[in-house]
């Protein structure tokens, strides 16, 4: 597995695989790159690994982070390793706990290609977070993000296509247009959309054009925003 690779400058700009992150004056860098990361994991079902350069101290460190936030130091080479589960005191701990426990059983139903298991037990889970916490809350955009992946791996491109476009709006609203989940959630919504056939790909192209135009930095020149239009101008009737 490839370490994610992140810095932050002597100036306290932070940057995640080479993506600039949005750092609120006077909040440490540290902090918003941390969170960041937990979600990336979350997102991931499972533990990662960062090799983090901190400019402002010459720190080099390599972590594991694990989806609920926690971290452990790794050594160059060292594997990941499960987190170690610990019972939760709260109702609300225990939720999060039962969610996590769903979450994988989806990952793992999808690693073992039992797309229709893992989509239905991904749809029942997120029907459940939109209900109790919301169609633009970050556990929510994070588990439809997992069935976004488990649509495309299934070759239902126009569905991944329509849940990552409505999960970059998500983080647009939650995070800020600029946000990494954003910025990424957009570019996997067009990547998506390339492999949608064209007798199904205007009407989702559309929505995806808004949204890359509400997304992304200069969209007049913007190279995807242009290659989107571009192909909705061929696919629309004259």
């Amino acid at each position: 597995m490839t370490d994610t690779q992140v810095r932050i400058g002597a100036d306290g700009a932070a940057v995640i695989d080479g993506d600039p992150i949005d750092v609120p004056p006077g909040v440490d860098p540290a902090h918003v790159v941390l969170q960041q990361l937990a979600l990336d994991s979350a997102g991931s079902g499972g533990p990662i690994a960062a090799a983090i350069h901190d400019a402002r101290t010459e720190q080099h460190l390599r972590l594991q982070i694990n989806p609920d936030g926690s971290t452990r130091p790794l050594a160059p080479g060292e594997p990941l390793t499960p987190p170690v589960a610990t019972p939760a005191p709260t109702e609300n701990g225990s939720r999060s706990s039962e969610h996590d426990q769903e979450l994988h059983a989806v990952h793992e139903a999808g690693r073992a290609h039992e797309f229709t298991r893992a989509a239905a037990q991904a749809d029942r889970l997120l029907a459940e977070l939109t209900v109790t916490h919301g169609d633009r809350d970050p556990a929510t955009l994070t588990t439809a993000a997992v069935r976004a992946d488990l649509a495309w791996m299934s070759g239902d491109y126009r569905y991944a296509t329509d849940l990552w476009t409505y999960i970059a709006e998500g983080w647009a609203q939650a995070a800020g247009p600029t946000s990494r989940p954003a910025r990424s959630s957009a570019r996997q919504a067009a990547a998506s959309w390339k492999d949608v056939p064209d007798n199904e790909a205007l009407v989702s192209g559309k929505s995806l054009l808004a949204m890359l135009t509400a997304i992304a930095p200069s969209p007049e020149t913007n190279a995807t925003v242009l290659a989107v239009r571009r192909r909705i101008s061929l696919l629309a009737p004259a």
